[in-house]
């Protein structure tokens, strides 16, 4: 048997690891993957009850699209042919009543190497097969072996198995909040990874606003598989990873209902009362075939929600009187999305979506120290075209290309032009400042190539992350926002500082990112595996450094060929990006187009301003402006990992892997010409205010230690456990973030903001025989710091970051937030329409609840030294809340 060139093959129960080449990466094809968990349906027991079983599975091409008309032969042990029949539009096939034994599974498909599955039937039921067909080389054919004990752990760089995945079936059995999965599986991401430009979603390959789909449509969802791939810009844990279903050759579908009621629910322990709260999710889609052709299909997807939630406000006033009152935060939303899919002759593979989504939410802002009278009212509109064509040149080539183009629109609206009031730690009122409009014409895409030759696969490619037409609108601050150091300052008309912005808020422009990736996965021996890779960046408006490579490398090493452990590492740079907020910025505050103006009081009187503030004294107020620094360079992370795997039993694994990363040059911003200390009495030129230079001096250090089980360690429990001891770092948060002195950031050197010591996560389900399920998810995490300001701005500058100075200096981030104590739990049961045919209709009735335990877990803590609120929570994560779940699928 000649070897596959790059993954180990194996097998568990039913099941194998090939070649995805589209992803990068070896796909787990068993339920002894985290995320298979398939049900066993009441047929399948009757059938095993009477000795006999079933064989099912699905045959898929490198990029993971189902090969429709695949001759699917099965063998028995020795050999001879028993049976064989064509995978149907959607990839799949079924071979039933058979006895327990060997058998061989053989896949074929022009321009694909035949693969060969061996699987054992034992008193258990196999899970369903999913065969990825590597492309094809002379006279090869790939085999699969496999047993009741298989090996999980494999050699393949891409498999590591501290990765989270979940497939369809388990993300139906877990409890998920309002169905976002999204958020549900950013549990498993890391803060410290996140670049300035927020989580990095890749849908079907390429970077995205949202999934493209509803719920029912994605088929799985990874994140931290293979984290070191050149294929994307962020490391595993700083990118969510979405795959999205398929059209088939028959029509299947899936309807979804949920609701929850504030009756059911318990108290928010800040609410005053308990509030009327609702919340209604109608959703399902729809896949078929298009006229009588087997090759075009199509997938219709529709989403609608309405959600009546309400925050809860708990302020101190300006007479000096404890506010606490609820305030209904309303939201509507609807997305609908379509798709039409077509198999050529030559086996190429196209499709063509576009989907619609507008949603509108109210009173944006209120809670916690936030009054009603300072939120906003927020819409979002987006129309996205996506496109997708593989094409198979030759049995060693593949091209993949993938793009999409959009456009969406999404103003923000205060609800009234009064002047916002801050008095630091005790309120915040008046009108919210806030009206601006954001709309965007982007395009998104990659091409890559794959090349399989012997032992090596060579991925190389084009991203294009984003190139966008934006248009910024800032009409932010056009009464202005006055900021009080406390209750007394405000009571007695002395404001701190007062900002106004006067002139033209819209800006238009085009921001373009470009990347191109190479990357070399090579089998050095069968025991041992290796990638090599390089990403190349570039983006606009910063510079335009034309010089940022990313070399990338991971290894797999066993220390036998069939050895349960598996030393695996590797080390990658990873660049960083502004996003668009950051250019805009740089063109409003240029000192022609948008003026802001930042006025400042001195301590004592004679004050410089009162309130409201007069025109006079505004007249001779410098305007501030956005600077780049000449020297600022496109901020990297260095990040590198070592750990061992081990497979425990046949179908679970555990995984201790230490994880560094360096953040270096990371973005911050500075005020160049703020008071100068010691008296901090004027600025340096009297001809500008505040000049935010944007700069790359910001640095980072994490180290992380990194426990995971995963897998079916048994046939009650499937699922995955994972425990982080971490400690981060850094002297900046970001972009917009300014040191506590703009003279001295290094003294800003603490714990990031997402500095968790300890988190722990459970994820996963068990079956009690034939009549529910329970999915739970645990989450027990240690707390984020809180930074103590004095809620003055002693030192001037415009900004109210300062620390305590007496009696004694604070750090940054010195006091403890509040930890975390979570469980969710879902318990669910089918109807099946047609006795015993658990794919046939059934209906699904399942109840969630979130925060069983009913903690109260506070948000953060008030930091401002000179609140009554110090060292005080005013609000908190929902309590105990309860969710019915309606589900029928045909």
């Amino acid at each position: 048997m000649k070897s596959a060139p790059i993954c180990v093959m194996a097998a568990c129960l039913g099941g194998s690891i090939l070649w995805l080449p589209d992803t990068g990466r070896c796909t787990a094809l068993s339920y002894c993957d985290i995320s298979s968990g398939t049900r066993f349906s009441s047929s399948r027991e009757d059938a095993q009850n009477a000795g006999l079983r079933t064989i099912s599975g699905i045959v898929l091409d490198p990029s993971g699209a189902a090969i429709a008309g695949a001759d699917v032969i099965l063998f028995s042990g020795d050999g001879k042919e028993l049976s064989r029949i064509t995978s149907d539009q959607d990839g799949s096939f079924q071979f039933e009543k058979l006895a327990a034994g060997a058998y061989k599974i053989q896949a074929q498909a022009a321009g694909f190497r035949d693969t060969i599955v061996e699987l054992k039937l034992g008193s258990r039921t196999a899970s369903p097969l999913r065969v990825v067909l590597p492309i094809a080389e002379q006279n090869e054919v790939v085999n699969v072996a496999g047993s009741d004990v298989s090996l999980v752990v494999t050699t393949d760089v891409s498999e590591n198995q501290n990765a989270n995945n979940l497939d369809r079936s388990a993300l139906d059995r877990v409890p998920v909040f309002d169905r976002d999965y999204i958020s549900m599986l950013s549990r498993f991401l890391d803060d410290s990874t996140i670049g300035t430009n927020g989580v990095s979603l890749i849908v079907n390959g390429i970077e995205a606003n949202g999934p493209g789909v509803t719920p029912s449509a994605v088929q799985e969802v990874r994140i931290n598989q293979n984290p070191y791939s050149a294929r994307f810009a962020r490391p595993g844990r700083a990118r969510l990873e979405i795959i999205t279903k398929g059209g088939t050759p028959a029509y299947h579908g899936s309807v979804n209902f949920l609701f929850r009621d504030a009756v059911f629910d318990a108290r928010n322990t800040f609410a005053a009362g308990k509030p009327p709260e609702q919340r209604q999710f109608y959703e399902g889609s729809l896949t078929g075939p298009i006229g009588e052709s087997k090759k075009t299909s199509f997938l219709l997807s529709l989403e609608w929600d309405k959600d009546n939630n309400q925050a809860a406000v708990v302020a101190t006033g300006p007479n000096n009187v404890a506010i606490n009152e609820n305030v209904p935060q309303a939201m509507r939303h609807f997305f609908g999305s379509g798709r039409v899919f077509h198999d050529f002759n030559d086996k190429d593979h196209f499709w063509i979506g576009y989907s619609f989504e507008h949603q509108s939410n109210n009173n944006v802002g209120a809670g916690g120290n936030v009054l009603p009278e300072a939120a906003t009212n927020t819409r979002f509109l987006e129309h996205e075209i996506n496109v997708s064509y593989r094409h198979i040149f030759s049995p060693k080539w593949v091209n993949q290309l993938q793009f999409l183009v959009g456009h969406f629109d999404v103003p923000t609206f205060s609800l009234n032009e009064n002047p916002q009031i801050v008095v630091s730690g005790f309120f915040t009122g008046g009108g919210a400042q806030a009206d601006a409009r954001r709309t965007e014409y982007h395009f998104d895409g990659t091409e890559f190539l794959t090349y399989v030759n012997g032992n090596h696969q060579l991925l190389f490619g084009v991203d294009i992350p984003d190139i966008s037409r934006r248009g910024m609108d800032d009409f932010t601050n056009m009464a202005g926002t006055y900021t009080f150091a406390s209750l007394a300052d405000f009571q007695a008309n002395k404001p701190g500082t007062f900002l106004v912005q006067k002139g033209n808020g819209h800006v238009v422009f085009l921001e373009r990112v470009l990347s191109g990736f190479i990357e070399d996965t090579i089998r050095l021996k069968p025991n041992l595996s290796v990638s090599l890779g390089l990403r190349y960046y570039w983006q606009n408006y910063f510079h335009d450094y034309p010089n940022n490579l990313a070399p990338r490398f991971g290894f797999a090493w066993a220390p036998t060929k069939n050895s349960k452990t598996i030393v695996r590492g590797g080390a990658g740079v990873f660049y960083d990006r502004s996003g668009p907020r950051p250019i805009a910025d740089l063109l409003h505050f240029n000192g022609v187009n948008l003026l802001r103006f930042i006025l400042s009081n001195p301590q004592n009187p004679p004050f410089l301003f009162s309130y409201p503030v007069t025109p006079a004294q505004l007249a001779g107020a410098p305007t501030s402006v956005v600077v780049l620094d000449p020297r600022l360079r496109i901020p990297y992370t260095v990040q590198y990992s070592m750990g061992i795997e081990r497979q425990v039993t046949a179908k679970s694994t555990f995984s201790a892997t230490y994880i560094g990363s360096r953040g270096i040059d990371l973005f911050r911003s500075r005020d160049i010409n703020a008071p100068p200390p010691p008296n901090f009495a004027a600025r340096p030129n009297p001809n500008l205010g505040q000049e935010r230079q944007i700069e790359s001096g910001g640095y980072q250090k994490s180290n992380s230690l990194e426990l995971t089980f995963r897998g079916r360690p048994s046939r009650f429990f499937a699922g995955q456990v994972q425990y982080t001891l971490g400690k981060t770092y850094n002297n900046t948060s970001g972009i917009t973030y300014f040191p506590g002195n703009s003279y001295f950031a290094a003294a800003d050197w603490a714990r990031s903001d997402s500095d968790r010591r300890h988190k722990f996560d459970l994820l996963g389900s068990t079956e009690i025989a034939k009549y529910f399920s329970i999915g739970a998810a645990l989450s027990l995490y240690s707390g984020k710091p809180v930074n103590v300001t004095t809620g003055a701005d002693d030192n001037h500058d415009g900004i109210y970051n300062d620390r305590p100075i007496l009696p004694a200096a604070f750090a940054r981030n010195t006091m403890h937030g509040p930890g975390l104590i979570n469980l969710d739990l879902n318990v669910e049961h089918d109807f099946l329409f047609v006795k015993g045919k658990k794919e046939g209709p059934a209906l699904t009735v399942g109840l969630n609840a979130f925060n069983v335990l009913n903690h109260q877990n506070d948000a953060t803590y008030v930091g401002v030294l000179s609140s009554v609120y110090f060292g005080k929570a005013v609000s908190a994560l929902p309590p105990r809340r309860m969710q019915l779940n309606l589900q029928f699928k045909f």
